[in-house]
């Protein structure tokens, strides 16, 4: 894929007619791009996108002969989509409601509350939320709100170790 006549090219976002794969940068800026067509896989190098600051987006061409777009995913840690429902907690004790959590990492996860919140950047909150384990894990943390916008609020965990049901999760169920 790339390397050996392979090559990603930056493509923009309105170009892209079909789905577009994610691809996770490990910290050596090497990438494992996987042709949704074939399943055929190809790590290579992608230190020469490492100082663009907006998304990237490249085409990938398979040796099978299908063509598919990429965003390189520069996070610390790998995102999952999740739709757990949950309840949050304001550190004021004002603001509390019901919430989505629309997706989740090691270091945090993103939140769509039910109402507009006078929570701030900086704030902190407790979530509670169900797993979809099969025990139906209920998890419990601490998180200081990074980013808002509108409903949707970006979110830290205070503490990144987890030594409860969502460890066992991020361990075992993350896919």
């Amino acid at each position: 894929m790339v390397g050996s006549g392979y090559r990603p090219s930056e493509t923009k976002l309105h170009m892209v007619t079909e789905m577009t794969e994610k691809v996770f940068i490990g910290s050596n800026d090497m990438a494992t791009f996987k042709c949704p067509e074939c399943m055929r896989t190809k790590t290579a190098s992608v230190s020469r996108f490492r100082n663009i600051r907006k998304a990237v987006h490249v085409k990938c061409k398979c040796p099978c002969g299908h063509t598919y777009s990429a965003l390189l995913e520069r996070r610390k840690h790998i995102r999952k989509d999740t739709h757990f429902a949950g309840i949050f907690i304001h550190e004021n004790g004002v603001d509390r409601g019901t919430m989505d959590i629309l997706d989740l990492s090691r270091s945090g996860l993103k939140i769509k509350t039910n109402f507009k919140t006078d929570v701030k950047v900086g704030d902190k909150m407790k979530l509670e939320f169900i797993l979809d384990d099969k025990q139906h894990s209920k998890v419990s943390k601490e998180v200081i709100v990074r980013s808002i916008n509108g409903l949707y609020l970006g979110t830290e965990f205070v503490s990144l170790e987890h030594y409860d049901k969502l460890g066992s999760y991020l361990l075992f169920d993350f896919g």
